[in-house]
């Protein structure tokens, strides 16, 4: 309890430096999160270290610890990851492919998270998603497309159980740049003010420094020269500090053009020298090689355990089932530990597709999935064998312990499926086990067959109930 009360409390002071926009302090108990994670073996602790680092750290502008804590957060996610740490996942790798210049990979990965969102109602993370989804359609030129997300992200940040003005701010600030790309300087206009209250401050930096851009842009679309070279030379400034190339250069090319016609020769040839020395640094910059050589990393780990997991559900599929277990069973001799099999299904799904639809159907089976996941340990195999049925393969646990693990996940499903929201009735399962201690057993085949048995007769019984083979 003193553990869990220690990370409660760090978990509370990151939320309110966060919501004040100090990221230094951010950084700081991110990392006091991820020792104690670490020190205590809380795999969540460590997964929100990382996450929580990652973005503090590109909010400071240390794009090489964004990175470094990006390829752990997704390293973990894979190991001991839920769908909303897959979520937050698909988020972080945006930011590599937009590092990366990859618009089109960062939009799929928005996508992505967007559609984990959507499913489990986080609102917050819906609207972070349009926002950069925004951002994206800007940059690809698609500007119809990037005021509609732009505007969408404001409707969801302003929905009664986000609460967080810095997404309110954000999404704002993509609805001014969209306005200003389609040449509409009124809807620009009307964001603008709402976003009068930003402090001219330390705090929300690069969202302070993203707003002199657009005031600098907006001047220059109704044709006030002299204000938008003035707000482009504070947001230089700004970004000078959080290192961030790709706009700096951006801003760096329009300060130039403005300065050919505002500055004397000498100011001219000063801000003309300014954006040579960048292009020389950006060249430099090992940003764009790292991050190009992470994205592979991660889309080649992203393959590997796609190929691995079930479309519907998340779990494994049947394929990395029978060599798992095919494998397990080899090392026996070794081991000498026992292998179990639990193969269940969903009783009388035919008659729920019947009276509510497939659709209904397909939730009760993902139902079944997301439950008997949280039920097992990380060391278990299971996976969706095919339609309702599942198989659950066990190493180093005795028929009875099994058996036992397999009524109280029944009892879970029928228990937690009568106060779904997603699910018009109550689901129970039927299961059989078998094991390798009673008979030599060399092949997945051989051990399901026997627990396959098991569950016809549990289903010839009455359904609702755990039979062992014999």
């Amino acid at each position: 309890m003193a553990r869990e009360n220690e990370i409660t409390a760090i978990y509370s002071k990151i939320n309110e430096a966060r919501n004040e926009g100090r990221y230094e302090l951010v950084v700081q108990r991110g990392g006091e999160l991820l020792n104690k994670g670490l020190l205590y073996s809380n795999n969540e602790a460590v997964l929100t270290a990382h996450y929580i680092s990652a973005i503090s750290h590109y909010y400071t502008g240390d794009f090489e610890k964004v990175l470094f804590h990006i390829e752990e957060h997704h390293t973990q996610c894979v190991m001991y990851g839920k769908k909303s740490d897959y979520m937050r996942s698909y988020y972080l790798q945006y930011f590599v492919s937009s590092f990366a210049l990859d618009y089109d990979r960062g939009q799929k990965l928005l996508e992505d998270m967007l559609s984990i969102a959507m499913e489990s109602k986080d609102y917050s993370y819906v609207s972070m998603a349009y926002t950069k989804l925004s951002l994206l359609h800007n940059k690809k030129e698609q500007y119809n497309q990037a005021l509609e997300s732009a505007q969408l992200a404001v409707s969801f940040a302003n929905m009664k159980d986000v609460n967080r003005e810095i997404l309110l701010i954000r999404a704002h600030l993509h609805v001014i740049e969209s306005a200003i790309n389609l040449q509409n300087p009124h809807l620009a206009q009307t964001s603008l003010d709402y976003l009068h209250q930003l402090p001219d401050s330390d705090i929300h930096r690069r969202e302070t420094a993203f707003l002199e851009i657009l005031k600098g842009r907006f001047y220059d679309l109704i044709g006030e020269p002299e204000k938008a070279f003035h707000f482009y030379t504070k947001a230089k400034q700004r970004e000078e500090r959080l290192k961030d190339y790709s706009t700096l250069k951006d801003i760096q090319q329009r300060r130039v053009v403005l300065a050919e016609n505002l500055c004397s020769f000498d100011e001219l040839a000063i801000i003309q020298k300014e954006y040579i020395d960048l292009l020389h640094e950006i060249e430099d910059s090992r940003l764009v090689k790292a991050a190009l050589e992470l994205q592979i990393r991660l889309q080649n780990s992203s393959n590997v355990s796609s190929e691995n997991l079930d479309y519907l559900t998340g779990v494994y599929n049947r394929k990395y089932l029978e060599e798992t277990t095919n494998l397990w069973l080899t090392e026996v001799a070794t081991t000498k530990k026992p292998v179990v099999c639990i193969v269940f299904d969903i009783d009388n799904l035919k008659a729920i597709n019947d009276t509510y639809g497939h659709l209904v159907g397909d939730e009760a089976i993902k139902f079944v999935a997301h439950t008997s996941i949280n039920q097992i340990r990380k060391e278990d195999v299971l996976a969706r064998f095919g339609g309702d049925e599942f198989v659950l393969v066990m190493q180093d646990i005795s028929l009875a312990d099994a058996k036992r693990k397999a009524t109280l996940l029944a009892d879970q499903i029928e228990s937690l499926s009568s106060t779904s929201d997603v699910l018009p009735i109550p689901i129970t399962i039927s299961v059989g086990i078998s094991d390798n201690t009673r008979r030599t057993i060399q092949s997945f085949n051989e051990l399901f067959h026997l627990a396959d048995l098991a569950l016809y007769k549990a289903k010839k019984n009455g359904k609702n109930q755990v039979i062992s083979s014999i």
